[in-house]
């Protein structure tokens, strides 16, 4: 076995409780795991469209 696989074996158990198994409290994370938010997606805030509409205006 090699070092850099029995890291990986050794971390994996860490990660997967990380993502899966503890809320977190970040910002529009909502109390839920990292691995929700990926699955259901990030609730953005709605921001307003810009029009893009160009207005001329006519010498009177």
């Amino acid at each position: 076995m090699r070092v850099g696989q029995r890291d990986a074996e050794d971390l994996d158990p860490y990660i997967e409780t990380y993502n899966r198994n503890r809320p977190h409290r970040g910002r529009r994370m909502e109390g839920r795991t990292p691995y929700q938010v990926f699955k259901k997606g990030i609730r953005r805030p709605r921001t307003p469209k810009k029009s893009t509409k160009k207005e001329v205006k006519t010498a009177a």
